[in-house]
């Protein structure tokens, strides 16, 4: 008896369904998350977006180090882009670069709104 991953098969009507009925909570919690920082921008207190703005960026530069710790071990220090990094590494580093793009817009938001 053989029991692989690709013996499953899911209808994709029914593939849809489970990614609604799965991406409905995701969407409701990012969304009362996003929302109040949004009040924020409006009534001017924005030191608490620059705090978190901070420790987005940090967050993602640990991730960024971690990520590119084999590179580090083999002594390559200036390669560009996720080319030579193998599967976590590689996730990682595109987890990294999101927690610092997402940094850099709140910082260019927050500069945006006292200017």
């Amino acid at each position: 008896m053989k029991k692989k991953s690709s013996d499953w098969y899911v209808p994709p009507d029914m593939a849809f369904w489970f990614s609604i009925y799965f991406a409905f909570p995701i969407i409701a919690i990012l969304s009362g998350m996003l929302l109040p920082l949004l009040a924020r921008f409006k009534s001017g207190d924005v030191i608490g977006i620059f705090y978190s703005a901070l420790a987005l960026g940090a967050v993602g530069t640990v991730l960024l180090f971690f990520a590119r710790l084999p590179l580090y071990r083999k002594r390559q220090f200036l390669t560009l882009g996720p080319g030579q990094l193998s599967g976590i590494h590689r996730r990682l580093y595109w987890l990294a670069y999101l927690f610092l793009a997402v940094s850099i817009l709140l910082l260019v938001l927050i500069w945006l709104r006292l200017r």
